[in-house]
């Protein structure tokens, strides 16, 4: 079912025909402010499955071509991966995204700093992330 799109001052104005709207029947909103979308309205059981399933199964995502799984427990959003076993941590998506990002940078760092005396699955892991990095710059 598509959302209802409204601006922050109608649903100001409407807020509690909107919450009986998204509580009793079968709508959801997105507010938004000079175009862009701020919030959405959702019914509490729907908000409480959507937090159960990235609690528990999570969602696969990139990030700069790295494949990655995003959990929610509530309070904050982790990002993991299997490829490299990094992970990154944050209040929002966009935080753990970050934080994730800065996990495999320095990662690579590292793997850049010794070279030339990596064991064979580090020396592997350092091509495939030169790969993906290069591929990212394209």
């Amino acid at each position: 079912m598509p959302s209802t799109v409204i601006g922050v001052t109608e649903a100001r104005e409407k807020l509690a025909h909107i919450l009986n709207q998204v509580a009793y029947g079968d709508q959801r909103y997105v507010v938004e402010r000079r175009g862009n979308p701020l919030a959405v309205i959702v019914p509490a059981v729907e908000y409480d499955a959507l937090l159960k399933m990235l609690s528990n199964a999570g969602v696969s995502d990139k990030i700069h071509g790295i494949s990655v799984q995003i959990r929610f427990d509530g309070e904050r959003y982790f990002v993991s991966d299997d490829q490299f076993d990094l992970y990154g941590e944050g209040r929002t998506l966009e935080a753990a995204r970050q934080d994730y990002w800065l996990a495999v940078q320095d990662y690579l760092s590292d793997l850049k700093a010794d070279a030339d005396r990596l064991a064979p699955y580090l020396a592997d892991r350092l091509i495939r992330l030169r790969a993906i990095l290069s591929e990212d710059e394209t």
